[in-house]
C-alpha cells in the first residue's frame, strides 16, 4: 500500500513539474559585429582621456596590455613593448552597455 502511494506521489509530482514549466523567451543574441581596432592617438603617450587605468595583463614577451576606464564605463586597451620603449600604433576601444 505505502509502495503504491509513493508511486502515485512521484507520479504527482513529475506531472506538476512538467505542468509548471514555462519556455524562456529568447532574444538571441544582439551582434553588432566585432571589436575594431583604432589608431593610437600619441606614439609616445597614452592620452588622459582614456580614463583610470583599471588592469595589466602580459600577452607575450615583451609586450603588456594596460586596461584603461572612461567615465563613461568605456574600456580601452593600450598595448606597450616594454623591451622596446613603444607603443602599439593601434588601441583596443570595448563600449558597454
Amino acid at each position: 500500500m505505502i509502495k503504491k502511494l509513493l508511486c502515485a506521489f512521484c507520479i504527482l509530482a513529475v506531472c506538476l513539474a512538467i505542468v509548471s514549466c514555462k519556455k524562456l523567451e529568447s532574444e538571441g543574441p544582439k551582434v553588432s559585429g566585432p571589436l575594431a581596432f583604432e589608431p593610437a592617438k600619441f606614439a609616445d603617450a597614452i592620452p588622459d582621456e582614456y580614463g583610470t587605468l583599471v588592469g595589466v595583463t602580459q600577452n607575450s614577451p615583451g609586450w603588456v596590455g594596460l586596461w584603461f576606464q572612461k567615465p563613461d564605463k568605456t574600456i580601452t586597451a593600450v598595448f606597450v613593448n616594454i623591451d622596446q620603449g613603444k607603443i602599439y600604433e593601434k588601441t583596443l576601444s570595448i563600449p558597454r552597455k
